[in-house]
């Protein structure tokens, strides 16, 4: 059974629709974020944003590195990596500027 934090599903929403209604972004590039997001909160163990430490983020990209496609079997590309990576860089950023979150050192 699949896990859900319910403030985590707010901030998402909120991110996923501002990517779509402020930035024009289309579904495929809206999907692409999305994707990011749920791989980030499954490694979490869907842990609540608000809690997030920047060793998360450390220990994320090397989880990133020993993942496999899921058609082909091979290592994720260095651009799926970043891409991953870039799209929790900014909702974590505006999650920070517009609803406060506090990210500990």
């Amino acid at each position: 059974m699949t896990k859900h934090n319910a403030n985590n599903e707010r901030i998402k929403r909120k991110y996923l629709t501002f990517l779509k209604q402020a930035k024009g972004q289309n579904e495929s590039s809206i999907d692409a974020v999305a994707k990011a997001l749920a791989r980030f909160e499954f490694y979490n163990k869907y842990k609540d944003f608000k809690a997030f430490r920047f060793e998360q983020a450390i220990g994320f990209k090397k989880h990133l590195t020993n993942q496999k496609h899921h058609k082909t079997g091979k290592p994720l590309s260095l651009a799926t990596m970043h891409g991953t990576v870039r799209h929790l860089k900014c909702i974590y950023r505006m999650a920070v500027t517009r609803d406060g979150l506090q990210i500990t050192y």
